[in-house]
């Protein structure tokens, strides 16, 4: 197993010096859409506007997949 570290840019970097231990990119693909997903349902990300991504990295910080975000506010 690998670990890959989810870093999120949303204005400011949030490094993630920790990781997560994954068996192949099919599971870092759907852990970062997991956790991007947990991240908006708990409101962890302010919208100014703002689209906002997560970058995966692997050990020797290669980025392996990336999630961008972004909401229109159509008519607010």
């Amino acid at each position: 197993m690998a670990r890959y570290f989810f870093h999120v840019a949303d204005g400011k970097i949030t490094i993630d010096d920790v990781g997560t231990d994954l068996p192949d990119m099919d599971r870092v693909r759907r852990e970062s859409v997991r956790t991007a997903g947990q991240m908006l349902s708990d409101g962890d990300q302010s919208w100014g506007g703002e689209a906002w991504r997560m970058v995966v990295a692997d050990e020797k910080g290669t980025i392996v997949f990336g999630v961008n975000i972004s909401i229109d506010r159509h008519g607010l």
